[in-house]
Protein backbone atom coordinates (compact mmCIF):
# COMPACT_ATOMS: atom_id res chain seq x y z
CA UNK A 1 0.00 0.00 0.00
CA UNK A 2 2.90 2.30 0.99
CA UNK A 3 4.31 1.82 -2.59
CA UNK A 4 1.25 2.37 -4.60
CA UNK A 5 0.59 5.55 -2.13
CA UNK A 6 4.39 6.51 -3.45
CA UNK A 7 3.33 6.49 -7.31
CA UNK A 8 -0.14 8.06 -7.03
CA UNK A 9 1.85 11.37 -5.37
CA UNK A 10 4.47 11.38 -8.20
CA UNK A 11 1.88 11.07 -10.66
CA UNK A 12 0.02 13.83 -9.04
CA UNK A 13 3.22 16.19 -9.08
CA UNK A 14 4.24 15.23 -12.62
CA UNK A 15 0.65 16.57 -13.43
CA UNK A 16 0.88 19.89 -12.00
CA UNK A 17 3.94 20.26 -13.83
CA UNK A 18 2.71 19.85 -16.73
CA UNK A 19 -0.04 22.16 -16.12
CA UNK A 20 2.43 24.56 -14.95
CA UNK A 21 4.59 24.42 -18.42
CA UNK A 22 1.53 24.63 -20.72
CA UNK A 23 0.11 27.73 -18.77
CA UNK A 24 3.59 29.24 -19.69
CA UNK A 25 4.11 28.23 -22.97
CA UNK A 26 0.01 29.83 -22.97
CA UNK A 27 1.38 32.95 -21.50
CA UNK A 28 4.52 33.13 -23.59
CA UNK A 29 2.43 32.49 -26.89
CA UNK A 30 -0.34 35.65 -25.84
CA UNK A 31 2.85 38.04 -24.75
CA UNK A 32 4.04 37.55 -28.31
CA UNK A 33 0.96 38.37 -29.73
CA UNK A 34 1.39 41.43 -27.61
CA UNK A 35 4.38 42.41 -28.48
CA UNK A 36 3.87 41.22 -32.30
CA UNK A 37 0.46 43.52 -32.04
CA UNK A 38 2.60 46.72 -30.84
CA UNK A 39 5.51 46.22 -32.76
CA UNK A 40 3.18 46.27 -35.84
CA UNK A 41 1.07 49.20 -34.66
CA UNK A 42 4.27 51.41 -33.46
CA UNK A 43 5.27 50.55 -37.49
CA UNK A 44 1.64 51.72 -39.17
CA UNK A 45 1.32 54.60 -36.91
CA UNK A 46 5.42 55.95 -38.01
CA UNK A 47 4.96 55.30 -41.64
CA UNK A 48 1.32 56.73 -41.28
CA UNK A 49 3.23 60.01 -39.52
CA UNK A 50 6.19 59.63 -42.07
CA UNK A 51 3.38 59.63 -44.67
CA UNK A 52 1.50 62.88 -43.40
CA UNK A 53 4.56 64.93 -43.01
CA UNK A 54 5.58 64.14 -46.63
CA UNK A 55 2.59 65.35 -47.77
CA UNK A 56 2.59 68.30 -45.93
CA UNK A 57 6.53 68.83 -47.00
CA UNK A 58 4.91 68.32 -51.01
CA UNK A 59 1.87 70.77 -50.23
CA UNK A 60 4.47 73.97 -49.06
CA UNK A 61 6.93 72.76 -51.62
CA UNK A 62 3.80 73.44 -54.17
CA UNK A 63 3.16 76.52 -52.52
CA UNK A 64 6.23 77.71 -52.64
CA UNK A 65 6.15 77.81 -56.18
CA UNK A 66 3.66 79.43 -56.35
CA UNK A 67 4.63 82.48 -54.26
CA UNK A 68 7.32 82.35 -56.39
CA UNK A 69 5.89 82.82 -59.43
CA UNK A 70 4.00 85.83 -58.59
CA UNK A 71 7.27 87.09 -57.51
CA UNK A 72 8.54 86.81 -60.79
CA UNK A 73 5.56 88.10 -62.46
CA UNK A 74 6.47 91.09 -60.26
CA UNK A 75 9.99 91.43 -61.42
CA UNK A 76 8.74 90.24 -65.25
CA UNK A 77 9.53 94.11 -66.43
CA UNK A 78 12.99 93.84 -65.54
CA UNK A 79 13.69 90.64 -67.55
CA UNK A 80 14.71 91.45 -71.05
CA UNK A 81 12.21 89.46 -73.14
CA UNK A 82 14.86 88.74 -76.12
CA UNK A 83 16.50 86.32 -73.12
CA UNK A 84 15.46 85.66 -70.01
CA UNK A 85 17.10 83.15 -68.19
CA UNK A 86 15.16 79.13 -68.33
CA UNK A 87 13.69 79.61 -65.18
CA UNK A 88 12.54 82.98 -65.09
CA UNK A 89 8.69 83.19 -66.43
CA UNK A 90 7.80 84.53 -69.86
CA UNK A 91 4.31 86.00 -70.47
CA UNK A 92 2.99 83.34 -72.95
CA UNK A 93 5.12 80.60 -71.57
CA UNK A 94 2.73 77.27 -71.11
CA UNK A 95 4.92 74.95 -68.70
CA UNK A 96 7.74 75.22 -66.38
CA UNK A 97 9.75 73.33 -64.45
CA UNK A 98 11.83 73.46 -61.00
CA UNK A 99 14.71 71.94 -60.02
CA UNK A 100 14.90 72.33 -55.90
CA UNK A 101 16.67 70.40 -53.11
CA UNK A 102 14.00 68.75 -51.81
CA UNK A 103 12.03 68.21 -54.67
CA UNK A 104 11.17 69.01 -58.45
CA UNK A 105 7.87 71.04 -59.28
CA UNK A 106 5.59 71.13 -62.36
CA UNK A 107 3.88 74.30 -63.43
CA UNK A 108 0.82 74.62 -65.62
CA UNK A 109 -0.04 78.13 -66.60
CA UNK A 110 -3.05 78.82 -68.18
CA UNK A 111 -3.99 82.73 -69.29
CA UNK A 112 -7.64 83.68 -68.68
CA UNK A 113 -7.75 85.54 -71.84
CA UNK A 114 -7.53 81.81 -73.40
CA UNK A 115 -11.17 81.29 -72.19
CA UNK A 116 -14.45 82.96 -73.94
CA UNK A 117 -15.68 85.21 -70.99
CA UNK A 118 -19.30 84.20 -69.59
CA UNK A 119 -19.88 88.24 -69.79
CA UNK A 120 -18.87 88.73 -73.56
CA UNK A 121 -18.92 85.53 -75.28
CA UNK A 122 -21.37 85.16 -78.04
CA UNK A 123 -24.20 82.53 -77.51
CA UNK A 124 -23.43 81.00 -80.66
CA UNK A 125 -19.66 80.60 -79.48
CA UNK A 126 -20.75 79.39 -75.99
CA UNK A 127 -23.04 76.66 -77.85
CA UNK A 128 -20.82 75.81 -80.17
CA UNK A 129 -18.21 75.23 -77.43
CA UNK A 130 -20.35 73.41 -75.20
CA UNK A 131 -21.52 70.99 -78.16
CA UNK A 132 -17.29 70.38 -78.79
CA UNK A 133 -16.63 69.33 -75.35
CA UNK A 134 -19.31 66.59 -75.38
CA UNK A 135 -22.74 67.84 -73.99
CA UNK A 136 -25.67 67.40 -76.69
CA UNK A 137 -26.83 69.89 -78.89
CA UNK A 138 -30.39 70.54 -77.32
CA UNK A 139 -28.46 70.87 -74.16
CA UNK A 140 -25.58 73.22 -75.24
CA UNK A 141 -28.23 75.29 -76.72
CA UNK A 142 -30.05 75.91 -73.57
CA UNK A 143 -27.01 76.25 -71.12
CA UNK A 144 -25.66 79.36 -74.05
CA UNK A 145 -29.22 80.73 -73.99
CA UNK A 146 -29.50 80.82 -70.03
CA UNK A 147 -26.05 82.58 -69.99
CA UNK A 148 -27.28 85.27 -72.26
CA UNK A 149 -30.59 85.24 -70.44
CA UNK A 150 -28.72 86.06 -67.19
CA UNK A 151 -26.59 88.86 -68.82
CA UNK A 152 -29.19 90.59 -70.09
CA UNK A 153 -31.39 90.16 -66.82
CA UNK A 154 -28.17 91.46 -64.59
CA UNK A 155 -27.98 94.84 -66.74
CA UNK A 156 -31.38 95.70 -66.51
CA UNK A 157 -31.19 95.71 -62.92
CA UNK A 158 -29.27 98.11 -60.41
CA UNK A 159 -27.83 95.74 -57.78
CA UNK A 160 -26.45 92.14 -58.49
CA UNK A 161 -27.74 90.74 -55.64
CA UNK A 162 -31.49 92.07 -57.02
CA UNK A 163 -34.12 89.62 -58.59
CA UNK A 164 -34.12 85.93 -58.93
CA UNK A 165 -31.10 85.65 -61.06
CA UNK A 166 -28.17 87.27 -59.84
CA UNK A 167 -25.49 88.44 -62.16
CA UNK A 168 -22.43 86.21 -62.71
CA UNK A 169 -19.81 87.17 -59.54
CA UNK A 170 -18.16 83.91 -59.60
CA UNK A 171 -17.79 81.09 -62.08
CA UNK A 172 -19.69 78.76 -60.29
CA UNK A 173 -22.40 80.57 -60.33
CA UNK A 174 -22.87 78.93 -63.98
CA UNK A 175 -24.47 76.22 -61.53
CA UNK A 176 -27.52 78.30 -60.95
CA UNK A 177 -28.22 78.09 -64.87
CA UNK A 178 -30.69 75.36 -66.33
CA UNK A 179 -29.08 73.00 -67.91
CA UNK A 180 -25.52 73.10 -65.93
CA UNK A 181 -25.16 70.19 -63.58
CA UNK A 182 -22.26 69.61 -61.78
CA UNK A 183 -21.17 66.98 -64.31
CA UNK A 184 -21.35 69.61 -66.92
CA UNK A 185 -19.20 72.38 -65.24
CA UNK A 186 -16.92 69.89 -63.55
CA UNK A 187 -16.05 67.14 -66.31
CA UNK A 188 -17.52 62.92 -66.13
CA UNK A 189 -14.45 60.92 -66.96
CA UNK A 190 -16.20 57.67 -69.37
CA UNK A 191 -15.15 54.68 -70.68
CA UNK A 192 -15.84 53.58 -74.50
CA UNK A 193 -18.90 51.09 -74.48
CA UNK A 194 -19.91 52.16 -70.70
CA UNK A 195 -23.23 54.19 -69.89
CA UNK A 196 -22.53 57.70 -70.41
CA UNK A 197 -25.26 59.37 -68.95
CA UNK A 198 -24.11 58.95 -65.32
CA UNK A 199 -26.47 59.30 -62.50
CA UNK A 200 -29.63 59.07 -65.04
CA UNK A 201 -28.81 62.18 -66.98
CA UNK A 202 -29.58 60.71 -70.00
CA UNK A 203 -28.02 62.30 -73.88
CA UNK A 204 -25.52 64.66 -71.64
CA UNK A 205 -22.81 62.68 -72.89
CA UNK A 206 -23.11 61.56 -76.38
CA UNK A 207 -19.93 59.53 -78.38
CA UNK A 208 -17.54 57.64 -76.13
CA UNK A 209 -13.50 58.62 -76.19
CA UNK A 210 -10.73 56.75 -78.16
CA UNK A 211 -10.53 52.86 -77.38
CA UNK A 212 -8.31 51.97 -74.26
CA UNK A 213 -8.64 54.98 -72.71
CA UNK A 214 -10.97 57.28 -70.92
CA UNK A 215 -12.67 60.42 -72.35
CA UNK A 216 -13.17 63.61 -70.85
CA UNK A 217 -17.25 65.00 -71.40
CA UNK A 218 -18.26 68.41 -70.58
CA UNK A 219 -15.67 70.24 -67.94
CA UNK A 220 -16.84 74.10 -69.63
CA UNK A 221 -15.67 75.23 -66.01
CA UNK A 222 -12.19 75.01 -67.65
CA UNK A 223 -12.64 76.83 -70.67
CA UNK A 224 -14.53 79.80 -69.22
CA UNK A 225 -13.57 82.66 -67.37
CA UNK A 226 -14.79 86.15 -65.89
CA UNK A 227 -11.35 87.80 -65.29
CA UNK A 228 -9.92 88.53 -68.63
CA UNK A 229 -12.08 89.43 -71.85
CA UNK A 230 -11.70 90.79 -75.82
CA UNK A 231 -9.20 88.57 -77.96
CA UNK A 232 -8.59 85.03 -77.21
CA UNK A 233 -4.42 84.37 -76.96
CA UNK A 234 -3.43 81.44 -79.07
CA UNK A 235 -0.98 80.55 -76.34
CA UNK A 236 -3.52 79.51 -74.12
CA UNK A 237 -6.66 78.42 -76.11
CA UNK A 238 -8.27 74.79 -75.87
CA UNK A 239 -8.52 73.47 -79.19
CA UNK A 240 -11.67 73.51 -78.65
CA UNK A 241 -12.44 77.36 -77.93
CA UNK A 242 -10.13 77.88 -81.04
CA UNK A 243 -12.17 75.73 -83.02
CA UNK A 244 -15.86 77.05 -81.34
CA UNK A 245 -14.58 80.60 -82.35
CA UNK A 246 -14.01 79.92 -85.79
CA UNK A 247 -10.55 79.24 -86.49
CA UNK A 248 -9.97 77.04 -89.49
CA UNK A 249 -8.69 73.64 -88.86
CA UNK A 250 -5.34 74.19 -90.92
CA UNK A 251 -4.09 77.59 -88.66
CA UNK A 252 -5.53 75.65 -85.93
CA UNK A 253 -2.69 72.81 -86.37
CA UNK A 254 -0.22 75.14 -86.93
CA UNK A 255 -0.94 77.07 -83.89
CA UNK A 256 -1.33 73.92 -81.78
CA UNK A 257 2.34 72.44 -82.92
CA UNK A 258 3.66 76.09 -82.66
CA UNK A 259 3.17 76.77 -79.08
CA UNK A 260 4.49 73.97 -78.86
CA UNK A 261 8.19 75.30 -79.44
CA UNK A 262 7.75 78.82 -78.80
CA UNK A 263 5.68 81.14 -77.34
CA UNK A 264 3.35 83.18 -79.97
CA UNK A 265 4.08 86.80 -80.08
CA UNK A 266 2.20 87.49 -83.68
CA UNK A 267 -1.17 85.65 -83.63
CA UNK A 268 -1.71 87.13 -87.13
CA UNK A 269 1.05 85.21 -88.82
CA UNK A 270 -1.00 82.17 -88.91
CA UNK A 271 -3.59 83.40 -91.60
CA UNK A 272 -6.65 82.43 -89.84
CA UNK A 273 -8.42 85.81 -91.39
CA UNK A 274 -11.95 87.20 -90.03
CA UNK A 275 -13.08 84.89 -87.53
CA UNK A 276 -16.91 84.41 -87.20
CA UNK A 277 -18.56 87.44 -84.76
CA UNK A 278 -15.89 89.61 -84.80
CA UNK A 279 -13.35 87.38 -82.42
CA UNK A 280 -9.77 88.07 -82.37
CA UNK A 281 -6.58 86.48 -81.92
CA UNK A 282 -3.51 87.95 -79.91
CA UNK A 283 -0.36 86.06 -78.44
CA UNK A 284 1.77 87.53 -75.80
CA UNK A 285 0.49 87.01 -71.91
CA UNK A 286 -2.52 87.72 -70.22
CA UNK A 287 -3.92 90.01 -67.19
CA UNK A 288 -4.53 86.90 -65.29
CA UNK A 289 -3.36 83.50 -65.29
CA UNK A 290 -4.48 80.20 -63.37
CA UNK A 291 -1.25 78.49 -62.60
CA UNK A 292 -1.33 74.33 -61.01
CA UNK A 293 2.33 73.73 -59.22
CA UNK A 294 2.69 69.92 -58.97
CA UNK A 295 5.51 69.37 -56.72
CA UNK A 296 7.61 65.43 -56.34
CA UNK A 297 9.76 65.41 -53.20
CA UNK A 298 12.82 63.27 -53.90
CA UNK A 299 13.25 59.96 -53.14
CA UNK A 300 9.51 59.85 -51.72
CA UNK A 301 6.42 58.64 -53.60
CA UNK A 302 4.38 61.80 -52.74
CA UNK A 303 2.63 63.86 -54.44
CA UNK A 304 0.98 67.28 -54.27
CA UNK A 305 -1.20 69.50 -56.46
CA UNK A 306 -2.05 73.22 -55.54
CA UNK A 307 -3.76 76.04 -57.32
CA UNK A 308 -4.07 79.69 -58.19
CA UNK A 309 -5.59 82.22 -59.97
CA UNK A 310 -3.47 85.49 -59.97
CA UNK A 311 -4.40 88.70 -61.37
CA UNK A 312 -2.79 92.28 -62.20
CA UNK A 313 -4.74 95.13 -60.07
CA UNK A 314 -7.25 96.81 -62.46
CA UNK A 315 -6.90 100.09 -61.21
CA UNK A 316 -5.28 102.45 -58.37
CA UNK A 317 -7.50 100.71 -55.61
CA UNK A 318 -6.35 97.14 -55.94
CA UNK A 319 -3.03 95.80 -55.25
CA UNK A 320 -0.28 95.59 -58.53
CA UNK A 321 -0.75 91.85 -58.54
CA UNK A 322 -2.74 89.44 -56.28
CA UNK A 323 -3.58 85.90 -55.94
CA UNK A 324 -7.72 86.27 -55.77
CA UNK A 325 -8.64 82.51 -55.41
CA UNK A 326 -6.74 79.81 -54.22
CA UNK A 327 -7.63 76.23 -54.57
CA UNK A 328 -5.91 73.72 -51.64
CA UNK A 329 -6.47 70.52 -53.24
CA UNK A 330 -5.41 71.90 -57.14
CA UNK A 331 -8.83 71.28 -58.69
Amino acid sequence: MKKTGTYCLRGASAGRRGGALLAVLWLSAALSAIAFTLALTVRSELGRSSGVLDSVRAYYLAEGAIERFVMQLYSSGTVDPKNPPPSVFRAGQRRMRWELPTGVVDLEITGENGKLNVLEAQPAALARLFVLLGIDEGRSQQIAAGIAARRQASRAIESSFSGPAPSFIQLEDLLTVPGVTADVFYGWWVRPGAPLAPRGAENIFPGAGPAGGLALRGGIAAHLTLLDGGAVNVNYASPEVLRAIGVPEGPLMNILQAREERVIENAASFGAGVLPGGAQLVGGGSEAYTVRATAQLRGRPVRRTVAAVIRYGRDRFEAPLGIVRWYASGN
